[in-house]
């Protein structure tokens, strides 16, 4: 199925295929489009080792490393034979003066190989590692991703992509926003999920000495309550509390307020409730978010360390007082569900469409950067031939004008030569004294 399919025929084949599919279908993946670049002529004269070899070599004899060399050697990578290469690339070209550079060609390629390679876990870590790989994956990729992982049942991977959109801030997208709110209610929900750190640290062996290292200062404890957050309960919680905005109806209002709940903000969740029953939207929320917030209510006042009793108290009272008419008892999750399935049955077809477009535009954009990069060279390489040449003409002009310019010579040395005289640091050398009635002391030898 492709762009040959009427916007009618694929909606109505999609709503037969619901039942044999999750979301979205084989036909998003793009395969056929996105394996016409590997066509290009010059993706196909590339030797990924050579090519690996001579970026390496530049990087470590100039210090630079170009941002379309790590394009094209991201899109000539057919299997996963060459993924360690491409992550030291990715790592090396962020570090670099030219990061800024990076074609979006090169997350969408990076992305790609390495979900479809499988190595999932270290592609989040990727994601995720901001400062040292900068890969940012945009919408489509966003929702291949978690499309993937849901699939796989893998509900901890999918949720930890819509904390990336979280971290992003970044909600535009209805597919990606209908995806990230599925993602984080099945991780919620699912009796087993995957552990959230699938890299976990090893303790260092305590031998019994204590360590001690100088620094040069220490800086004052801050927390942005943002990208510095790792407790996977506070991640989705935000996610869920940011993401819930989106959706101006009982399904947002639900998930609003659970993620607030997990985030242990209560005090803005008492003060939304409250604003949501004064509101007068009947319904308000759903009896399953009712009773996910009655068990975070309960895990909380059984933390010692709860600072916020009282109001995690007010908001318990507030819950238990909503009417029936303000709690819908309608399953949440068949609601998210199919609102999923009618997001994508709307937007897929145009998603393939445009994503193939971009196949062609991210292939000319490559050519002429590549093009640009060429003149360039060959301009520096005018540029260094001419300086070379001027010189060679100057040492000409000294060796035939020699006996002209004798004179001219003679006191450019002795310039130089007064300016060496005065460059010279005082002390290091002792001038003679010159005294004609110096008088040498008279030396006697003993006698024995």
């Amino acid at each position: 199925m492709g762009s040959t399919l009427t916007r009618d025929a694929y909606l109505a084949y999609c709503q037969l295929s619901c039942g044999k599919r999750c979301f979205l279908s084989e036909a998003y993946k793009c395969q056929e489009a996105w394996e016409r670049r590997l066509k290009a002529p010059i993706l196909q004269k590339i030797k990924l080792d050579d090519f690996f070899y001579e970026i390496d070599l530049k990087n470590q004899n100039e210090g630079k490393i170009s941002a379309v060399d790590v394009d094209l050697f991201a899109n000539a990578i057919q299997d996963e034979s060459h993924l360690d290469e491409l992550q030291d690339l990715t790592h090396k070209l962020r570090l670099s003066a030219n990061t800024g550079k990076t074609l979006q060609s090169t997350h969408h390629s990076f992305i790609r190989i390495f979900l479809s390679s499988g190595r999932h876990d270290e592609l989040l870590h990727i994601l995720n590692d901001r400062i040292n790989y900068g890969i940012f994956p945009d919408y489509y990729c966003s929702c291949l991703l978690m499309d993937t992982f849901i699939k796989n049942k893998n509900y901890t991977a999918a949720a930890k992509v819509g904390v990336l959109q979280m971290l992003q801030e970044d909600w535009e997208d209805p597919l990606t926003n209908n995806l990230a709110l599925y993602s984080c209610h099945m991780y919620l929900t699912s009796p087993h999920v995957e552990p959230w750190d699938t890299q976990p640290q090893e303790d260092e062996p305590d031998d019994g000495e204590e360590i001690k290292v100088r620094v040069k200062y220490l800086r004052n404890p801050y927390f942005d309550d943002h990208f510095d957050l790792n407790d996977p309960k506070l991640l989705v919680g935000k996610t869920l509390a940011s993401l819930g905005v989106q959706f101006p109806d009982p399904v947002g209002r639900t998930y609003q307020l659970v993620g607030l709940s997990l985030y242990n903000k209560w005090d803005k969740a008492l003060t939304l409730l409250q604003r949501f029953i004064s509101s007068k939207h009947k319904p308000v929320i759903f009896q399953a978010g009712v009773k996910k917030m009655e068990e975070l209510i309960e895990e909380s006042l059984k933390n010692e360390d709860t600072s916020n009793k009282e109001t995690i108290e007010n908001f318990s009272q507030v819950l238990h007082e909503l009417k029936s008419d303000s709690v819908l008892e309608e399953d949440l999750h068949e609601v998210i569900l199919g609102r999923v399935r009618h997001v994508v049955g709307e937007e897929e077809q145009s998603i393939i469409e445009k994503q193939c477009q971009v196949y062609k535009h991210w292939e000319k954009e490559r050519e002429e950067m590549l093009q640009a990069e060429v003149d360039q060279l060959q301009k520096q390489q005018k540029l260094a031939e001419v300086e070379k040449m001027k010189k060679e003409l100057d040492t000409k002009e000294k060796i035939l004008f020699f006996f002209e310019n004798e004179e001219k010579w003679q006191l450019e040395i002795e310039n130089k030569r007064e300016k060496y005289e005065k460059q010279k640091q005082p002390g290091k050398t002792k001038n003679k004294i010159d005294d004609k009635d110096y008088i040498p002391p008279e030396v006697r030898r003993s006698s024995n």
